[in-house]
């Protein structure tokens, strides 16, 4: 049900930050950076995809203790978030910071060229704290994909993080490619009840496939 093609969920680029500190059996932080929009949390919520990533992380990483944390900026853009970051990361100090941005620059209509600075200056400060760096795309729904193209910000990301030699989660492209294949349908009426379980479950397992990717690539090109 997870399935996607291997070049949307491929590393590429090595995480040596997060390897070194996997290895040396540290305690080891991963920050979600979550800047689409979003509903509030309750107390019956269901899983979203960082806390999968932690389940299978520590399951795979015993000793030192993997442990995923959140900084939730519901409808900032990618420049908002900024004024922000360096803070964040000074206070959880991650070894990886996993950065969801762009959804709220398509709703506005940003200028792709600041996007994109902003996306390479957030991964410079993340590298200056000494964290590794995924970047995710917007998600894919049929149901606003004609009023807003994700396609320009979609490819700034890619361009960016090839620039920065950081890995791009391109979630935009998966998540297409699963209505395509028939795997989820994202444009139902009535979605079933297990819709947002099943997707958060699925971008987390191909979230760990890149984590473990990028692990494990000690050099460009070098599996």
């Amino acid at each position: 049900m997870c399935a996607a093609p291997s070049a949307l969920t491929r590393a590429v680029f090595p995480l040596l930050r997060l390897a070194r500190s996997l290895e040396r059996k540290e305690p080891t932080t991963i920050l979600v950076v979550n800047s689409a929009t979003g509903a509030k949390k309750t107390t019956n919520a269901p899983r979203s995809f960082p806390s999968y990533i932690e389940e299978t992380l520590r399951a795979r990483y015993p000793d030192g203790g993997v442990v995923v944390t959140t900084n939730n900026q519901p409808r900032a853009t990618a420049e908002a978030v900024l004024a922000g970051l360096p803070g964040v990361l000074a206070e959880t100090k991650p070894a990886l910071m996993i950065w969801q941005t762009g959804t709220y620059d398509t709703i506005l209509g940003a200028d792709t060229s600041a996007f994109s600075d902003a996306v390479d200056t957030g991964i410079g400060y993340a590298h200056d704290a000494g964290a590794d760096v995924i970047v995710v795309s917007p998600q894919y729904s049929p149901r606003t994909a004609f009023a807003f193209d994700v396609a320009p910000y979609n490819n700034a990301l890619r361009w960016a993080t090839r620039e920065a030699g950081v890995p791009f989660f391109d979630r935009y492209s998966v998540m297409r490619f699963w209505e395509d294949e028939g795997i989820f349908d994202f444009d139902s009426a009535r979605p079933s009840a297990s819709l947002f379980t099943d997707v958060h479950q699925c971008i987390g397992r191909l979230l760990v496939s890149m984590i473990v990717d990028g692990v494990q690539t000690r050099a460009l090109g070098s599996r």
